[in-house]
């Protein structure tokens, strides 16, 4: 039970990052819903004709900055990005029917005719230009090591900074610039930044001719000079304001590129960015963290030289902090699942590549089961819908009274379906298609994945049992302790020519036949902390015998092994 609340607790969490709903809101959700349709409407319209390196004032609320005097005050204004030093917009205010929206086209420095990347600001958010076009124009001095040593460079002039890298004997780096007492240099080693101490190493020319730079700054700028190629975002506190779930507040990217083409570099508050096609939500919040969402395609995220890479369905975070409270200071975070929270009232349906039909729940609402087919009648529970995660649809069918049920994809192959007026929604959902139903909970006939359960003894129907799980059996190095797990039920259904085994964790397990009696899973554990392998042998109809592997993220050259003894109930 105490991995259940680990995960409903973060999914309460990242909703309150993205502003909970309050009370007088949920009064009005058809106000809300009236809003966000107009104001996405209304900025589709207006910046159809928009061009590369442009920003175009969407819908009611943008304001832009520009020492040129440049102003955006007008609905379908169009201006060059190179004019623009920030843009503002506003949160939804249902009294004056504002919902700030700009929509920009970034071509980010790739060859003219390449795929740019759509933009969208929208909500309580401001973007401001971080680019120096000079950066990449800076005089800069080589820079060695005195002997075969190798040198840290540090993420800040000081040796409590951590370290990024190493200039080793031979390398030849590049000191663009220095901190106030002239005792530490900013070092560009390739595309990575940082500083090293003046008395480590040896220095080709004058440190005084060398810019004055933050003594924590470590952005690779030089790598990020078109218009808006590099930017720094904020939004809003977690709670600051309440807001309609339906019109939220970040920043939406999205990039659609052929193979051919070549990946798109971003940095957003010194966290680089790099895709080839994917859509992403952002939204940094000061001294808090900049969140990365990954709604779809992947992308590498770099921070304090580490690299991390999002696969849809996934998001991570990004420590902020520094004199602006909006730098990147650590590295990116493990990813986690994707909460509804964070994309419900994105403006999804702005990008030109019609997304997935992605469905949801959040922590306050009523729990949703996920059933293995469109009936609460014919149909059995799998599993409860986590406000932690965000859920593609992929087809959908309606029951014996008619009413409408949601297709939830699953790479397990397993059927899982919803009610789709007891889940919320974004995307292309008018687009999904009616798809056949499978397997029907205890028919025991044939599904299209094969015979349910495999022949043997595997069960035909769903069927509970109770496990006793035994001591926790520690291989390798372990930092950790031995783990306890108590008895418990265990819910067996037939899914396909394989099996979904759901015990303590919060969705199910989808076990691969290997021959028959025996059916295994390995891949990430349920609370994606750590890999786990199962193997599930039936030794009567009855009985089972399972053998349990986990290796912890945390402790990743210790084994856990468990042999779990079960009965039919």
């Amino acid at each position: 039970m105490r991995q259940v609340r680990v995960l409903i607790v973060c999914g309460m969490l990242i909703s309150g990052l993205w502003g909970a709903q309050s009370a007088a809101r949920a009064q009005e959700p058809n106000a809300c819903r009236a809003l966000a349709q107009e104001g996405i409407a209304a900025a589709a319209r207006a910046c159809s004709a928009a061009g590369a390196d442009t920003a175009c004032y969407g819908h009611t609320g943008v304001s832009a900055s520009s020492a040129e005097g440049v102003a955006l005050s007008n609905v379908g204004q169009i201006v060059p990005l190179s004019q623009i030093q920030g843009l503002t917009t506003q949160a939804a205010d249902l009294a004056n029917g504002a919902w700030g929206i700009a929509v920009l086209n970034l071509q980010a420095g790739l060859p003219e005719g390449a795929a740019g990347v759509r933009a969208a600001l929208f909500g309580d958010s401001v973007l401001t230009s971080a680019v120096r076009p000079e950066a990449a124009a800076l005089q800069t001095l080589p820079v060695r090591t005195f002997d075969d040593l190798p040198v840290l460079l540090r993420a800040g002039a000081s040796k409590n900074f951590p370290q990024i890298t190493r200039l080793l004997f031979n390398q030849v780096g590049a000191a663009d610039g220095r901190n106030k007492q002239n005792t530490w240099v900013r070092v560009r080693l390739g595309e990575l930044v940082g500083w090293a101490s003046v008395n480590q190493i040896r220095l080709e020319g004058e440190i005084e001719s060398l810019p004055i730079r933050d003594d924590r700054d470590i952005a690779p700028d030089f790598l990020y000079t078109a218009p808006m190629q590099a930017m720094t975002l904020s939004n809003l506190p977690p709670r600051s304001k309440p807001a309609c779930s339906e019109t939220a507040s970040g920043l939406l990217l999205q990039r659609s590129a052929a193979a051919g083409d070549d990946p798109v570099r971003l940095m957003v508050n010194g966290v680089e960015l790099s895709f080839l096609s994917a859509t992403l939500a952002l939204r940094a919040a000061p001294n808090d963290n900049l969140d990365v969402m990954a709604i779809d395609g992947v992308v590498t995220v770099r921070s304090f030289g580490v690299e991390a890479t999002l696969t849809y369905g996934e998001m991570l975070q990004v420590r902020l902090g520094g004199a602006d409270g909006l730098s990147a200071i650590a590295a990116p975070k493990e990813a986690v699942r994707l909460p509804f929270a964070a994309v419900e009232g994105v403006p999804l349906s702005l990008m030109p590549k019609a997304l997935s039909c992605l469905a949801g729940v959040l922590p306050s609402d009523p729990r949703v089961a996920a059933r293995s087919g469109p009936s609460e009648k014919d149909f059995t529970s799998l599993f409860f819908m986590s406000p932690a995660q965000t859920y593609t649809v992929e087809g959908w069918n309606v029951d014996s009274d008619g009413g409408k049920w949601w297709k939830l994809r699953n790479d397990a192959r397993a059927e899982n379906w919803v009610p789709q007026n007891a889940v919320r929604t974004v995307g292309a959902c008018d687009q999904v298609e009616q798809v056949e139903v499978g397997l029907r909970a205890g028919g025991g006939g044939e599904a299209a994945g094969g015979i349910p359960g495999g022949g043997g003894f595997a069960p035909s129907a769903r069927t509970i049992w109770n496990a006793e799980v035994g001591v926790d059996q520690l291989v390798g190095t372990c930092k950790l302790g031995a783990l306890n797990y108590c008895a418990h039920m265990v819910a067996i259904s037939p899914s396909g020519s394989g099996l979904l085994y759901r015990g303590q964790e919060i969705a199910p397990y989808y076990l691969t036949r290997l021959r028959e009696n025996v059916y295994a899973y390995e891949g990430r554990n349920g609370m994606n902390n750590g890999r786990i392998s199962l193997v599930l042998t039936f030794t009567s109809p009855t009985t089972y015998t399972l053998t349990q592997t986990l290796i912890l993220d945390a402790d990743p050259d210790c084994q856990h092994v468990n042999v779990v003894n079960a009965t039919l109930r």
